[in-house]
């Protein structure tokens, strides 16, 4: 990077200070890690835009538990953090704080790491992020995460709490008891609820509890009415979930992720009115398993066989869809590529698909239960 570039970027992008950070720790913006030094105040450039920040402690080559802050950095802006010693995170500072680091900013600039802008190989490491977040927005990060946009490895949800019930209900007729641990309310992920196993209205008659239980068409609608403003605020969702899960390293984030993916890649009969969020949703799909270590896709594809499901069903409806869907066929023909080039796991043709579902009419046929 040239002298005059690297001018521009410092002057344009946006600065995060942090004061007292020790030496020797885990340090990450976004896709990169590193371990800081002595002298470490900061990061400089960072591009405006949605950036998650993210740290451990380190010792004897074993790192603790993640800490992680998404802030939407504007132009120019300047961010001031403190190390606080006592909870081992980044604390904010006062303005008085921020004037004087300002103030001061060329002293400190020494000690300031410039933003990664190359990733592995060729790639830009900045692009790469931008498809991992490009839907994500303040009010995004303000409705999900906790207080300030911070979280750890150890932030919970509701589905937690959905866990001990079923494990309280499994075990009522028990003596065993399920042991309690109270969770701070703010320390907590506000994920949307979706209760994807009751796609259908209440007093439905069976035929449309039938037909709503495999087309999520009608939950789809009635969640962007009533929970996200845009359908940007849905996909901007489904990409903090997995930024939680693969950045964060906070699993709490998986069962939204797999939640929303249903949610949009099962809706069948918007496939006859529209591409969209269809197109996006594939699109971000893809970035997002191209990011992921092999272990972590075998593991989502393995359990429960969620992952193939859904996509199999979707390429089926897609192929049992009337007219053409030339930029639909294009996004499923590049993910299968990628399944099968990274992953070696082969995504089934609509023609494949639909030639097994004959093979299972009749008496074999796949059976809806009424809840």
């Amino acid at each position: 990077m040239d002298q005059n570039t690297a001018k521009t970027l410092f002057e344009q992008g946006a600065t995060l200070v942090i004061l007292d950070f020790p030496a020797n720790m885990e340090f990450g913006i976004d896709l990169d890690t590193f371990a800081t030094g002595p002298k470490f105040s900061g990061v400089k450039m960072i591009p405006p835009g949605i950036h998650l920040i993210h740290y451990s402690m380190a010792s004897a080559g074993q790192h603790g538990m993640r800490c992680s802050l998404v802030h939407d950095f504007a132009q120019r802006e300047l961010v001031v953090r403190k190390w606080d010693r006592a909870s081992e995170q980044l604390a904010c500072v006062g303005s008085e704080d921020v004037d004087r680091i300002r103030m001061g900013i060329r002293s400190i600039e020494p000690g300031l790491g410039a933003y990664p802008m190359m990733g592995e190989g060729v790639r830009l490491s900045c692009s790469r992020w931008r498809r991992l977040s490009s839907h994500i927005t303040q009010q995004t990060i303000g409705r999900v995460l906790p207080p300030q946009g911070c979280f750890s490895s150890a932030t919970g949800s509701f589905y937690e709490d959905e866990e001990m019930e079923r494990a309280r209900a499994q075990l009522a007729k028990g003596s065993i008891g399920v042991e309690e641990h109270p969770v701070d309310a703010l320390d907590r992920f506000e994920f949307s609820r979706i209760d994807i196993r009751h796609s259908f209205p209440k007093n439905a008659a069976p035929a449309t509890i039938r037909q709503l239980s495999l087309d999520k068409s009608w939950l789809l609608q009635k969640s962007l009415a009533e929970i996200w403003d845009t359908p940007r605020e849905l996909l901007g969702e489904f990409q903090l979930a997995f930024l939680i899960i693969m950045v964060g390293q906070n699993f709490s984030g998986l069962e939204h992720w797999k939640r929303l993916m249903h949610l949009v890649l099962g809706s069948k009969g918007l496939l006859e009115t529209t591409a969209e969020p269809f197109v996006s949703m594939l699109r971000i799909l893809r970035a997002q398993l191209a990011e992921c270590p092999r272990d972590f896709v075998f593991m989502v594809f393995d359990q429960d066989n969620f992952v193939a499901s859904i996509l199999s069903t979707f390429v089926l409806s897609l192929y049992e869809c009337p007219g053409d869907h030339v930029e639909l066929d294009k996004e499923v023909n590049e993910l299968r590529e990628l399944l099968a080039k990274l992953f070696e796991i082969h995504l089934p043709l609509g023609e494949q698909l639909q030639q097994e579902a004959d093979v299972e009419v009749g008496e074999y046929a796949p059976q809806v239960v009424d809840l």
